[in-house]
C-alpha cells in the first residue's frame, strides 16, 4: 500500500514551489488530522527529502522539501499560541452573551478547542516521527519541550507528554542527561503542585515511569494493521519460535537485547532497518559485532541505507561515537563488504542537506570532518579519491573548503602537518578545484592556515602543547584500542608532541602501561595475550631505547601489577614475553631486581617473589651460554 502511494506522488509533476508546498500542506494534514498513520506519513517525507524545485523569488536558487517542511511544522507549532488568543476573545464573547445565546457559542467553542487539541497532539505526533528519522534536529526537539513546559496548560502539558513518549528514547542519551533530567524535574514538580487535573498528572507520571523503565512501554504501541502486516506478524512469531527451538537444542539462551541468531539467506534481501538502527548505535568495543551483523544483512546493494542512518545517527552524538561510526564504515571498506559507490550515496544525502542542517547544528562541519576522517586510515579511501567525491555536492553550495580544512586540521591532531602536506600533494590536489571561481585561493589557504598543503611552513605550525599525562593515557589508549598500528601511533606521538616530551619517564611509563593493559586476557587466572606484545615490540623498542628508559618501563608494569591487585603468575608471563621479543635487555631486569629507590618500593616484594623463578631461569641461561 505504502509504495502504491509513493509510486503515485513521485509520478507528480512537481516542478514549482508553489506545488512543492502543496504536496507539504496535503500531507502535512493528513498526518496531523490520522495520526495513527504519522509513522507513514513521515517515511513518505522521508522519500521526498531530496526533492528541490526552483524559487518563485529567486532565479536560479532552489529550496528543498525538508526546508519547506521544516517551515510548516514551526507555522504550525507557532498556531497554538494564536488560537489561545481566539479562544479567549470567544470565552469572553459567551460570558457577554445573552443566557438564552450562550449554550449554543459555549458548544461552539468547546468544538473548536476539541478540534485544535486533536490538532495539536497530531502535529506534535507527526513532528515526533520525523525527529526519529532525521529529518528533524535534537535543537529544534529541545525547542519544543521547553515551549511545552513553560506553559503550564494542559493542552501543552498533554502534547509534552505524547512527544516525549515518541522521541524521549532518542533524545535520552549522556550528552543531553542533564537536560533532560531538568525537565523530568519540572514534570515531578507539576505533579506535586496538583494544580493541573489527575488526568494530566497521571500522564505526566506515566512517562516518568517510562524513563525509569529505560524506555521500554509495558505494551506496545498498537496502529491500525493491514491484512498483510497480521499475516507478517504471524509469520515472524512462527520464525521466532523456531528461532527459540534452534537456540534450546544449540544450548544457548535467546537474549532480548543483543544480536540474536537469525536465519541468513544467501540471496539478497530487503535490509531490516530496525536491525539497522541497533547496528548504527554502535560503541566501540562492539565494533567487531558490528562488523559481522553487517556481512549478515547480506545486501550490498542497499548498504548507502545503512551508511545514511549510521551517519544521521552519531552526528549530533559525541566525538567518540562519531569517530566509532567512521572507523566501523572503514572497516567495512577495508575489508571489502562495502562497495566505495554506496559509501558515497549515503554519504551524499547528508551532504546535500547540511548547509540547511547547520542552521540547527551549527557545527556540522566539524561533525562532519569526525566521520568521514577514520576514511583515510590505511586500507580506507586514497585521499584524492575521497576528496574529490565528497565535494561534488558541496562545490554548488560553495562549502567543499570549509569541510576539507575540518578534515585537515583534525588528521594534524594524528600526524605532522609536514606529513599531510605530503598526502596532499602526493593525491595531486588543488585548492583551486574545490573553491568558487571567484574566490582568492592564496587569502583563503592563509586565513585558514592551509600553507602546508603548499609546501611551506606557518608561523606555529610546529608547535606542540604540553599534555597532561591523564590526556596522555586517555590518547594512547584510545589508539591502542582502535587498534591503530604502530606507524600511526608513531604520527600521533609526532603531531603532539616533541622530543622532550617523548624522552620524558611519563611518556615511556604511559605507553608501557597501555600497551600492558591491553594484552591482558580477563580470564581466570589471568593471561597474557602475547600476540599484543610481539605487534608492539618495534614501538616499545623505538621508545625504549636506552636502560634507563627500560626500567621506567619495568616501574610501570610493576605499578600495573599493583593497580590490579597483584594476579598470581601475570608478572611473570609479561617478563618473559618482554624477554624474548627483546623489548627488555637482561641488564634492565637486573637493575631492576637490585633497586632500592624508595619511590618505587609499593608491591616491590610481592612483585619480586612471582618473578623469582623468571630470575633463575635467566641466571642459568647465562651460566650455560658461558660455558659453551
Amino acid at each position: 500500500m505504502f509504495q502504491q502511494l509513493m509510486k503515485q506522488v513521485t509520478e507528480l509533476t512537481i516542478d514549482t514551489e508553489e506545488r512543492l508546498k502543496g504536496v507539504i500542506d496535503l500531507i502535512f494534514e493528513k498526518a496531523i488530522s490520522e495520526p495513527n498513520f504519522s509513522v507513514a506519513y513521515a517515511n513518505m517525507c522521508r522519500c521526498l527529502m531530496g526533492l528541490k524545485v526552483p524559487t518563485t523569488d529567486k532565479p536560479g536558487v532552489t529550496v528543498n522539501f525538508r526546508k519547506l517542511l521544516l517551515n510548516r511544522c514551526q507555522k504550525e507549532f507557532e498556531k497554538d499560541q494564536d488560537d489561545d488568543v481566539i479562544f479567549e476573545a470567544k470565552q469572553k464573547e459567551m460570558e457577554a452573551a445573552k443566557e438564552e445565546e450562550k449554550a449554543g457559542l459555549k458548544a461552539t467553542l468547546e468544538e473548536a478547542k476539541d478540534k485544535a487539541r486533536r490538532r495539536s497532539l497530531g502535529n506534535i505526533k507527526f513532528i515526533g516521527e520525523l525527529f526519529k528519522l532525521k529529518m528533524l534536529t535534537e535543537a529544534i526537539m529541545h525547542d519544543c519541550i521547553v515551549k511545552l513546559l513553560k506553559n503550564h496548560d494542559e493542552e501543552s502539558l498533554e502534547c509534552l507528554c505524547r512527544l516525549l513518549s515518541t522521541i524521549g528514547k532518542d533524545l535520552d542519551f549522556e550528552k543531553a542527561k542533564p537536560r533532560m533530567d531538568q525537565y523530568f524535574a519540572q514534570m515531578d514538580k507539576i505533579i506535586k503542585e496538583k494544580k493541573t487535573s489527575s488526568r494530566i498528572r497521571f500522564m505526566l507520571q506515566d512517562v516518568i515511569d517510562l524513563r525509569r523503565s529505560g524506555w521500554v512501554p509495558r505494551r506496545g504501541e498498537q496502529g491500525p494493521k493491514t491484512i498483510d502486516q497480521i499475516h507478517k506478524d504471524a509469520e515472524q512469531e512462527e520464525q521466532m519460535q523456531q528461532i527459540k527451538v534452534q537456540q534450546q537444542l544449540m544450548g544457548s539462551q535467546p537474549q532480548d537485547e543483543g544480536w540474536n541468531t537469525v536465519p541468513i539467506s544467501t540471496k539478497n534481501r530487503p535490509i531490516d532497518t530496525s536491525r539497522l538502527s541497533k547496528i548504527t548505535k554502535v560503541r566501540g568495543e562492539f565494533l567487531h559485532e558490528a562488523l559481522q551483523c553487517v556481512v549478515e544483512l547480506n545486501s550490498a546493494p542497499l548498504l548507502f541505507v545503512f551508511v545514511r542512518n549510521g551517519l544521521e545517527n552519531t552526528l549530533e552524538r559525541s566525538a567518540i561515537a562519531r569517530e566509532r561510526m567512521g572507523l566501523l564504515l572503514h572497516q567495512l571498506i577495508k575489508a571489502g563488504i562495502m562497495p566505495t559507490t554506496e559509501y558515497y550515496k549515503g554519504l551524499q544525502e547528508i551532504l546535500e542537506m547540511a548547509e540547511d542542517m547547520a542552521i540547527d547544528i551549527p557545527h556540522i562541519w566539524q561533525y562532519l570532518s569526525e566521520l568521514i576522517n577514520p576514511m583515510l586510515h590505511e586500507g580506507g579511501i586514497p585521499m584524492g579519491q575521497l576528496f574529490r567525491e565528497i565535494s561534488k555536492p558541496l562545490i554548488p553550495l560553495r562549502k567543499a573548503g570549509v569541510l576539507l580544512v575540518h578534515i585537515l586540521n583534525l588528521l594534524c591532531k594524528g600526524m605532522t602537518h609536514k606529513k599531510v602536506g605530503g598526502m596532499w600533494t602526493e593525491a595531486g590536489l588543488n585548492w583551486r578545484d574545490f573553491l568558487p571561481e571567484d574566490e582568492d585561493v592564496n587569502k583563503f589557504v592563509t586565513e585558514q592556515k592551509m600553507e602546508f598543503t603548499l609546501g611551506e611552513k606557518s608561523d606555529g605550525t610546529n608547535q606542540k602543547k604540553p599534555m597532561s599525562g591523564e590526556e596522555l593515557s586517555k590518547q594512547l589508549d584510545r589508539l591502542i584500542q582502535d587498534k591503530a598500528n604502530n606507524q600511526r601511533i608513531r604520527d600521533w606521538v609526532e603531531a603532539n608532541l616533541d622530543e622532550q616530551q617523548t624522552s620524558a619517564n611519563q611518556f615511556v611509563r604511559t605507553l608501557m602501561t597501555s600497551i600492558c593493559q591491553s594484552a591482558v586476557i580477563c580470564e581466570n587466572p589471568y593471561k597474557v595475550d602475547v600476540e599484543q606484545i610481539t605487534q608492539r615490540a618495534k614501538l616499545l623498542q623505538r621508545y625504549l631505547s636506552d636502560e634507563k628508559k627500560e626500567l621506567q618501563a619495568l616501574y610501570a608494569l610493576q605499578a600495573l601489577m599493583v593497580h590490579m591487585e597483584q594476579p598470581a603468575n601475570l608478572l611473570r608471563m609479561f617478563f618473559d614475553t618482554l624477554y624474548d621479543e627483546d623489548v627488555i635487555k637482561e641488564e634492565a631486569f637486573y637493575r631492576w631486581e637490585s633497586s632500592k629507590d624508595p619511590a618505587e618500593q609499593t608491591g616491590k616484594g610481592v612483585a619480586l617473589k612471582s618473578v623469582t623463578a623468571f630470575f633463575t631461569w635467566l641466571r642459568d641461561a647465562e651460566e650455560e651460554s658461558d660455558k659453551d
